[in-house]
């Protein structure tokens, strides 16, 4: 279904965040915070990891 494997990732990583934002926290402005606080460190820990395993 999906080929792209960076949007699989993308995808995965909006929903991931936005529920643990809507679980730990009430009102919108610090789901909306930790959701994006979330995603980037998911996206960004997955770039890195992937920089770090092209070399290996």
């Amino acid at each position: 279904m999906f080929k792209s494997h960076l949007f699989v990732l993308i995808l995965f990583s909006i929903i991931v965040s936005v529920l643990m934002g809507c679980i730990k926290f009430d009102d919108f402005r610090s789901i909306r915070r930790y959701a994006l606080r979330f995603f980037l460190m998911m996206v960004g820990g997955v770039f890195i990891f992937s920089w770090v395993m092209r070399f290996i």
